[in-house]
């Protein structure tokens, strides 16, 4: 029994609307989906690229705080300034803020360091030499302001991950605090100690030492609250990290560190205990000096390493964000070529089919049915009566006129 041609397209336009359907609620929910997973991966990639650039600044300030620490301690010790090492950290500042100084809004910071560096430079060794103190001491503030604002601008302050946080943390402000404070305490203790009061015309007043003393303390508590907040901040980064290589590289770096700011702890502690109008002999400058430079050296090398640390995870986490992306592509891709597979299938699976011959067939299957005979016409004997009798048969015309052609 044969179905009606009304009830089959019915049947058809049913299923072509039950096909539109599923096709609609496979890609709507899809393209939704791409476009959050799209827009949501290509934020998370931007901030962090804008932190690797981050990073890339921080790096070349390092040398910038080094050469402004030993400048300090050659202006307070009435030794030239280290003219070589302020142009190659200059330079390389430079550098790096014509490449990344529009992105992290820099420039106007960093030319005002610049240009008191330069000024600084130049000024004799011979002059004032708490003044020259003064001078670094607004430099060192600078470069202080400067370091957070490019951890601000490039969102290393806002990383989410608890790692790179504590990392970025520690190298971009415990770090810088704690050099730049052991050089004021090196200086300050020098012209504490530069000579007594009774000196005729004396070096260092009464009033301005008990202002050095007083200096010499708080930089004092602010190494060591520096020194103590990078241990905790890097043993919060071990603790919260996936990597299985960060803690071995920072270990034997934290504690070249940790005793550095210890030993400087423990010089200060005895220059702080000394009278105050004894001077400083050359042994006593020559410990100072050395005491900062270890300490520098150590932080150097620890800022260094959490900083390739800090590059080292933010790559990795580029390249998962380029994996996410690449996955939501191939699964947009796969919605797409389901739903064409549907129209395929349908619209090729439901053209008409030319209809076969139905049984009963005798042996042999349809091909053995007997060829169609041809139709054999009965013959019809022409009209002779009358009135056509006699008519000529090679008259065509009368034929014709008499309608028996017909």
């Amino acid at each position: 029994m044969t179905r009606s041609a009304p009830r089959s397209r019915a049947r058809t336009g049913a299923l072509s609307v039950l096909l539109s359907i599923l096709v609609v609620a496979l890609l709507v929910p899809t393209a939704l989906l791409f476009a959050q997973t799209w827009r949501t991966e290509g934020d998370r990639a931007r901030a962090t690229e804008r932190e690797l650039d981050g990073v890339e600044y921080l790096r070349s300030l390092q040398q910038v705080v080094f050469a402004v620490a030993d400048a300090q301690s050659a202006a307070v010790s009435g030794r030239p300034a280290p003219r070589d090492a302020i142009v190659v950290a200059i330079q390389q500042a430079d550098a790096t803020d014509a490449k990344l100084g529009a992105t992290l809004r820099t420039t106007q910071r960093w030319t005002e360091i610049r240009s008191r560096m330069e000024t600084l430079r130049d000024t004799p060794a011979t002059a004032d030499r708490q003044q020259a103190l003064a001078d670094y001491r607004e430099v060192g503030d600078l470069l202080l302001a400067l370091y957070a604002k490019i951890r601000d601008e490039s969102g290393l302050v806002h990383d989410p991950d608890g790692d790179a946080f504590h990392l970025q943390n520690s190298a971009a402000n415990e770090l810088p605090i704690a050099v730049i404070a052991a050089g004021r305490l090196t200086d300050i203790a020098t012209l504490a100690k530069a000579a007594p009061p009774a000196q005729t015309p004396p070096a260092v007043t009464a009033q301005q030492q008990a202002k050095l003393l007083t200096q010499l303390t708080a930089e004092g508590v602010l190494l060591q609250q520096a020194a103590t907040t990078l241990v905790n901040d890097l043993r919060a980064a071990v603790d919260s990290t996936e990597s299985r290589t960060l803690g071995s590289n920072l270990l034997s770096r934290l504690d070249r560190f940790q005793r550095s700011a210890d030993t400087m702890a423990a010089i200060f502690a005895q220059v702080g205990a000394a009278p105050s109008n004894a001077p400083a002999t050359g042994s006593d400058e020559s410990i100072l000096g050395v005491a900062r430079g270890e300490l520098q050296a150590a932080a150097g090398e620890l800022s260094s390493t959490i900083l390739n640390e800090v590059e080292r995870l933010l790559n990795t986490r580029a390249d998962e964000i380029d994996q996410n992306r690449l996955l939501a592509v191939c699964a947009a891709a796969a919605a797409v070529l389901i739903a064409v597979g549907f129209f395929l299938a349908f619209f090729l699976g439901g053209r008409p089919r030319k209809a076969r011959p139905s049984g009963p067939f005798p042996e042999g299957g349809p091909g053995a049915l007997p060829p169609d005979e041809p139709v054999s016409w009965p013959t019809v004997a022409p009209i002779t009566g009358a009135p056509y009798q006699g008519a000529a048969q090679g008259n065509q015309t009368q034929w014709e006129r008499s309608g028996a052609a017909r």
